[in-house]
Order: structure tokens, then C-alpha cells, then sequence
């Protein structure tokens, strides 16, 4: 089991010690530790029946002021209906952010060679401000060729080169950055083939690629096709394979069906569940947490073939007791039988899968997942959640913000179209992020999004919905201003990008 960092800080704010909250929490929400008997908190934390019962006084007592807060002690009206349980959020502690580590995590994989060093140095003579990645990358290629050092003479005419080169590459004022980028990435589009290809060694994992993906991407889809997790470990955790086997089987859904072969008796009104050794230890359950569960969520009595080990557990509808005999109809076993086929045993929410997965470089294991719920995920102990990613935006957007968000967006980008062996400039896809992003949400380019919310009255009818853009402006008088590049095209004039920028007149001087 793993600890569940909310269940563990509850306990604590209690006065619990944390050794013992640590134990308790070890696999259990705050509703399976409230209902834990004195001889259950006993045996979990090692300690004397008068010490459990203290401890389990502390649990009943908090339960019951929770329960009681927010009602009137003279009312005496009986509420029936029960209240919906509402789950604790957890607020995560800001980590203190760590110059050195940052710096070093910036400048990882970088040339550290004489080169390097002779470029940078020139660099600072010159007065140039030249990124050291594109230093790095210059030795790298310098080194690439044979050589070892560089005069004095050869560093100052290749940070000249560069220097040049920057200046040819920069944008010239009033040059139209939005049509060349829309050029640059649409053009590569047309090319890309509809392919996937195995995500991270699995061969079972077949990753939306190539166009599809890029068309989820600018289109802002809330849930990608096939959304996908790489989760990192903190330093304890990630060189034990048995650690983050455990800490994987604890994040992956377990359903009834797969820990055990569900059958419907027609006849006596029951359904069975043989369960699975080889499944149950593959996601680390037991037979008795089973039991449990399904008692817990379904609120009926289960009745096991044994009393420790128990192989065969039959339930039948409606029966909430040993003792009680009840006679259920076709439809309520039909229906139960469902809701045991639906039910989630353990697990994270969404993530239907996960797989351990070994660094080539590092040699550290990490966790890759079919399915995606970032915000659940962190909240476990021995997350990574500096390193911890998603492909699904609209979670980063909604856990970390609009900053990560927009990161990720370019991320996505870059990393499709390197998968399909196009090469497009960054700074293309920068421009398409920041458009995408720059209103303080992630909006698509589209009419529900970029197109649909332009200024330009004629902008927006050129994209789709002419009709309605035109009825509504002429409605409410809006003005266009004639400001972007759609709207003058289409009344015919300059646009006031480029050459159309500047008015040029021409004065004869007298004869």
C-alpha cells in the first residue's frame, strides 16, 4: 500500500504522532480509518489496548465534530437523506526553489571544454549576449570536426559569424510574424501521415501522433485521445523496483474483474466472485481488503467460503445481513451485477494503467501511465512533482497554471513534430502558445476561440458564421478599424504589415 498524504496530515492535525497517522494512512482513505475497531489500530500501530482505545477515541470524537458542526443542537428535526461526503483537498507546501539546482538542471547534457570556454569568453570581450546554450552548441560542433582548441583569432571571427547570423535571423519591425508562422507550421502539416508509435517500450500504448495530435493541440481539447503520464520518484524511492512496483499497483485502477472471475446464478439470485491469486498479488490486494471494500461500497453482506483466506465471495441483492433472507427480481441482480463490474477496488481515477520503466541513462525507475489525473497523482507520497508531466493541458492548466500550461503547449508541439521528422522553427510555435494562451486561459484557434474573438468584425465573418458576425455588428453598431491583415484584404487596400507599414511620396524638386 501507499501512504495517502491527506489521510496522514488529518491524523496529524488531530495530535496523532505522525509514526502512527504514517500507519494509518498506509493504503486508507479518512473514511476507512474512521471506522477502524480498537483491535484493527492496535494491530496496525503496535500498541496496548488502553493506547488504541485512546487513539480511537481521538478518531470517533473529530468524526462526530464533523458531523455535528454547522447544525443547531435544539433542532430536532431527523434528516433522512444522507450527506454527500466531501473529499479533503490537501494544500502541497511550495518547495523553496534552489538556484544551484535550477542552474545545474539548465546547463545538464552542455560542452564544459576548452572550446566552450574560449567561446565564452570572447563573447564577453565582445560584448555580445549570446545564450550559453548556443555556445554549448557551437564547441559541441566545433568539437565535432576534429579540433581541440581555437585561437584567439578563430574564437572572435566565429562569435562575429554568430552575431551576424543573429542579426539576419531577428524580425524586422512590422514584418508578419502571424502569416509566416501559420506558413511555416501549415505547410509540414499537410505532409504529416496519420502513424503511432509504442510510447515508451509498451507495446500495448499507442499514442495519438502526427496531425491528429497536433489538431487536438491548437483545437484546446480538454481530454487528449489517449492521454498519457510520466511520473517521477523522489531519490528514496526511485532505485527500489519494489518500491515503485507498489507505488504502481497503488496508482493503476483495480476493478472486481480483474482480481476476480464474476458469475451471475440466475436461479438462486446470487453472484459470485472467484478471485484470482496471481492477479491480487500482481495489485498488491488481499482477499480480506476486498471483502471489505465491496461490503464498504455496496453496502450489503458478503459472504466468504473462509474466514482468512477466503477464495469465493457471494453476494446477493439487498441482503445487508447474515440473518436476513430476501428474495430479489431479475432486474436488481442484473443491476448489481453491473455495479460490481464498474467498481473501483483501488487506484487513482482515470489511470487505467501503469508501468514501471527504467531510465537508459540514469538508471532510475519511473512510472508511465495510460490515462491522466495530475492533480490525484501528486498528492501521493514519493512523487517527483517538479518532474512529474502529463500531455492532457487542460489539467496542467487547471493544477499549475497558464504558464505551465503554455510550456506544455510548445512541448507537445515540438515533440510531435519531431516524432514525424519535421523540422519547424521554435519560434513558430512560441508565437502559436502565447496567442493561445494570452488572455489568461487556453483558448483553441478556432470560432469558439483566437478566430471567433477578434476585433475585426470582417475577420471574424471571413472565418465561419458570416452571416451572424455581420446581423449582430450591424445590430449593435460596432466599427471595424481596418487594423488587421483579413479585413483590409478584403476591402482591398495595403495591409499595414511589410511594405503597406510605410507611405512613400515622391516631391519633384522645381525646375
Amino acid at each position: 500500500m501507499v501512504v495517502k498524504s491527506a489521510t496522514k496530515k488529518k491524523l496529524m492535525d488531530m495530535g496523532i504522532p505522525e509514526d502512527y497517522a504514517h500507519n494509518l494512512a498506509d493504503g486508507r482513505k479518512w473514511d476507512d480509518v474512521k471506522i477502524l475497531s480498537q483491535g484493527e489500530i492496535a494491530k496496525i500501530c503496535g500498541l496496548s489496548s488502553e493506547e488504541a482505545d485512546r487513539l480511537s477515541q481521538v478518531i470517533q470524537k473529530f468524526g462526530k465534530r464533523l458531523r455535528s458542526s454547522g447544525s443547531s443542537s435544539t433542532s430536532t428535526t431527523v434528516v433522512r437523506r444522507r450527506a454527500a461526503k466531501r473529499r479533503v483537498k490537501v494544500q502541497q507546501e511550495l518547495e523553496a526553489f534552489d538556484y544551484d539546482a535550477k542552474s545545474s538542471q539548465l546547463h545538464e547534457g552542455m560542452s564544459s571544454g576548452p572550446i566552450f570556454e574560449t567561446l565564452k569568453e570572447t563573447a564577453a570581450k565582445e560584448g555580445a549576449q549570446i545564450s550559453v546554450r548556443v555556445l554549448s552548441d557551437l564547441a559541441v560542433s566545433i568539437e565535432s570536426r576534429g579540433m581541440k582548441k581555437l585561437t584567439a583569432k578563430q574564437s572572435s571571427a566565429v562569435i562575429k559569424e554568430v552575431i551576424d547570423s543573429m542579426k539576419r535571423t531577428g524580425v524586422d519591425p512590422f514584418e508578419a510574424v502571424g502569416i509566416v508562422t501559420a506558413q511555416s507550421i501549415g505547410e509540414p502539416g499537410t505532409q504529416m501521415t496519420m502513424r503511432t508509435f509504442h510510447y515508451a517500450g509498451v507495446a500495448t500504448v499507442n499514442v495519438t501522433q502526427g496531425l491528429p495530435r497536433i489538431i487536438e493541440i491548437v483545437d484546446s481539447r480538454k481530454v487528449p485521445t489517449t492521454p498519457t503520464m510520466r511520473i517521477h520518484l523522489d531519490e528514496g524511492i526511485r532505485e527500489d523496483e519494489k518500491k515503485v512496483k507498489k507505488l504502481a499497483a497503488a496508482l493503476e485502477i483495480t476493478d472486481a474483474k480483474d482480481i476476480a472471475v464474476i458469475e451471475t446464478d440466475v436461479t438462486q439470485r446470487r453472484i459470485t466472485l472467484k478471485l484470482i491469486p496471481a492477479n491480487m498479488k500482481q495489485k498488491d490486494i488481499t482477499p480480506i481488503e476486498v471483502k471489505e471494500i465491496l461490503s464498504r461500497r455496496l453496502r450489503l453482506f458478503i459472504d466468504a467460503d473462509k474466514e482468512v483466506r477466503p477464495k469465493v465471495l457471494t453476494i446477493v441483492p439487498g441482503r445487508k445481513k447474515e440473518s436476513e433472507e430476501v428474495t430479489p427480481n431479475y432486474t436488481e441482480l442484473l443491476a448489481l451485477e453491473e455495479k460490481i463490474k464498474a467498481l473501483r477496488l483501488k487506484g487513482v481515477k482515470d489511470i487505467e494503467r501503469a508501468n514501471i520503466q527504467k531510465h537508459q541513462v540514469t538508471g532510475e525507475y519511473y512510472i508511465a501511465t495510460i490515462g491522466s489525473n495530475l492533480s490525484a497523482v501528486s498528492d501521493f507520497e514519493g512523487i517527483d512533482r517538479a518532474r512529474t508531466y502529463t500531455n492532457n493541458i487542460a489539467e496542467i492548466h487547471d493544477y499549475l497554471g497558464i504558464e505551465a500550461a503554455r510550456q506544455a503547449i510548445i512541448n507537445e508541439l515540438v515533440l510531435t513534430l519531431n516524432d514525424a521528422k519535421l523540422d519547424v522553427d521554435v519560434r513558430h510555435l512560441i508565437t502559436v502558445a502565447d496567442v493561445m494562451t494570452s488572455e489568461g486561459e487556453v483558448r483553441a484557434i478556432g470560432r469558439h476561440g483566437v478566430s471567433g474573438n477578434k476585433h475585426s468584425i470582417l475577420a471574424r465573418a471571413a472565418f465561419e458564421v458570416t452571416v451572424n458576425h455581420l446581423l449582430r455588428a450591424g445590430i449593435i453598431g460596432e466599427q471595424d478599424e481596418l487594423a488587421g491583415v483579413a479585413e483590409n484584404i478584403i476591402v482591398g487596400q495595403p495591409v499595414a504589415l511589410g511594405t503597406g507599414s510605410v507611405e512613400l511620396y515622391y516631391i519633384p524638386e522645381d525646375a
